[in-house]
């Protein structure tokens, strides 16, 4: 009994350490993207940085990277759909937002890709995820809605075009339910799938002439810049690890400890408040993540030996 309570709790710590990590995703990125680097380079900067990390755990564990055509199309899909749109949608929408709402917004996945699993036959309908999805609505409502809502009126639009990061997201997992090509390890597609939103992205940062140089020395922002890509780096790899020893539902709970810890960063960071719209908009799209996550399916396609 103590060793289960001492593994329960271990598990916790990993959860929490998990959702701490990525709620500072939203501050960094605001803090960067208002401090010279440009979205689009900074979306190159973090989808590469982790790439190179991964290619050499890769490396070091021995695996190798398939590259089938399916492999390639399954990691091109991936690659624009779970990283390169909805990263730099995020990073476009981070200096014109508090990171607190940028953080809740893209943080509302699992209630997209609900009636989208719904659609391609991967859940059953639930009266609870059903109520959950209306909450979540009604949250997105107060936030957009409202005119003293967010700090300028100005700023609604930019939470419409944020939609497109959760969106896009949501797709990414539909896809990857579906199409995952058999015996992947999520350690090798998650490798693919950088590896190939970073070949993706590449022109387009040289097109805009977006790029982020590193300086010598380096400056505020580019210890910002390297700070993320070691923070998303241990944040996929704490990912691997509570998936394989808690398992993908237990993994589910980490968008609602996302969103609390940015709204924490963004207080600490930016010493944004919530007013009681956007107050009463979290504790809406909260109780919405709960119900949607809440004994979330496995797909069955699935199993342990994904994980490892």
């Amino acid at each position: 009994m103590q060793t289960i309570k001492s593994q329960a709790l271990f598990n916790l710590s990993i959860l929490l350490l998990l959702g701490l990590i990525w709620g500072t995703g939203y501050s960094i990125a605001r803090f960067a993207t208002t401090n010279g680097v440009h979205p689009i380079g900074y979306s190159l900067w973090q989808s590469i940085g982790p790439a190179i990390v991964f290619s050499f755990i890769m490396l070091f564990k021995g695996e190798h990277l398939p590259f089938s055509f399916y492999h390639i199309g399954f990691y091109l899909v991936c690659g624009l759909t779970g990283i390169v749109i909805p990263n730099t949608a995020m990073y476009f929408a981070a200096p014109h937002l508090p990171a607190s709402i940028l953080a809740l917004v893209v943080n509302t996945v699992p209630i997209i890709a609900y009636p989208l699993a719904l659609i391609a036959g991967l859940e059953t309908f639930k009266w609870q995820r059903l109520i959950g999805i209306l909450l979540a609505f009604l949250g997105l409502i107060l936030i957009i809605l409202p005119k003293s809502s967010l700090p300028t009126p100005t700023m609604a639009p930019w939470v419409l075009s944020t939609l497109i990061a959760p969106l896009s997201f949501a797709f990414c997992s539909i896809f990857i339910a579906r199409y995952k090509p058999m015996q992947s390890s999520i350690l090798s597609m998650t490798t693919g799938m950088l590896i190939f939103s970073s070949i993706l992205l590449i022109p387009l940062v040289f097109y805009t002439g977006s790029f982020y140089p590193l300086h010598s020395p380096l400056n505020l922002p580019d210890y910002i810049v390297l700070l993320e890509i070691f923070l998303s780096s241990i944040g996929y790899l704490l990912f691997f690890y509570l998936i394989k020893i808690a398992g993908p539902v237990y993994y589910s709970l980490v968008d609602t400890i996302v969103v609390l810890t940015g709204l924490f960063w963004g207080r600490l960071i930016f010493s944004e408040q919530l007013n009681k719209w956007t107050g009463l908009a979290v504790c809406f799209i909260i109780a919405a993540l709960l119900l949607v996550t809440r004994k979330q399916k496995t797909s069955p396609n699935t199993s342990q030996n994904d994980y490892d």
